[in-house]
């Protein structure tokens, strides 16, 4: 019995022994790959962390989309326009805005009338832009509005590309520099290292640009006040009152502008010609009594 116990043993101890080296390499084996991929992910974080910032700015759009740019302009007649232009600018803050420029003057008609114009800039979000575009009829009448949309699909595609196939050839230079053995190798690798990343930095910024033009919406706002008699008719009693009335005082104004232009003329013609004219009454009456006294000396002649 002793000796069959023996022979068993012997006979199971290669399946142990084959059983427990299995376990062992298998227990070891993920732990060496776990370091081993730690280790070569910390070797390209570390990598790119040097000079590979991140290339794609915070708030530009998925590639593949389509990316529409979209501005406007708007005209609005208002009857006061610094209280429409406080009006608008809680309407920019309401619906999220900026205002990024505002200028307001003072215009000067032939008549000496002044009147004042405010031009500003908003900048709201593009899916805000229709909304916003409707809640300025609240600010005063609609007299024009331009809506003009530019697909920069093609620019943003071109600027990625170009960025992503800038990141790799600056991969591949810092690893040359790595490998350099002599320092003009190594400073002629820096030059085109340093050229690469101010390359793909300016491309980043026409990135964010782009990336600006395609969330951001701006609208050019012109605020102005009404012309002199528009609120009346045109048609009717009334109207033709108006247009009679307009018609007059512009032929008022086309008469006096001649009179104005001719009256220089005039004055000159008075002072030279008054004098002739006195000249010419004196000197009138005798030629008329010369002729007159030809026929009575003749009359002898005659009857003889």
């Amino acid at each position: 019995m002793m000796t069959l116990r023996i022979l068993g043993a012997v006979a199971l101890l290669p399946a142990l022994l084959a059983f427990g080296g299995c376990s062992a390499g298998s227990s070891m084996q993920p732990a060496a790959s776990t370091a081993e991929g730690a280790g070569g992910s910390a070797e390209d974080s570390s990598g790119r962390a040097e000079a590979l910032p991140e290339a794609k700015p915070a708030g530009v759009p998925t590639a593949g989309e389509q990316q529409i740019a979209r501005t406007a302009s708007v005209g609005i007649t208002v009857p006061d326009v610094e209280a429409a232009v406080a009006r608008l600018r809680q309407l920019t803050t309401t619906m999220g805005g900026v205002i990024t420029s505002e200028n307001l003057v003072t215009k000067v008609d032939a008549d000496g009338i002044s009147t004042p114009m405010s031009t500003m800039v908003i900048s709201v979000a593009a899916d805000k832009l229709d909304t916003t575009l409707d809640q300025l009829k609240s600010i005063g009448k609609i007299t024009s509005r331009v809506i003009s949309s530019e697909d920069v699909t093609t620019q943003v595609a071109d600027v990625d590309s170009r960025i992503k196939t800038l990141d790799g050839s600056i991969q591949r230079l810092q690893e040359l520099s790595k490998q350099a053995g002599k320092i003009s190798e190594l400073t002629q690798l820096e030059s085109e290292l340093t050229n690469r990343i101010a390359e793909r930095d300016s491309l980043i910024a026409q990135q964010k640009i782009l990336a600006g033009r395609v969330a951001q919406s701006p609208i050019a706002i012109t605020l102005e006040t009404p012309q002199q008699a528009t609120e009346l008719e045109t048609t009717g009693f009334l109207g033709g009152l108006v247009a009679g009335w307009n018609a007059l005082v512009s032929s008022s104004r086309i008469l006096l502008t001649i009179v104005g232009a001719v009256l220089p003329f005039l004055a000159v013609a008075a002072l030279v010609g008054t004098p002739l004219v006195l000249w010419r009454r004196r000197t009138h009456p005798r030629a008329k009594a010369a002729p007159a006294a030809r026929p009575d000396a003749d009359k002898p002649a005659d009857q003889g």
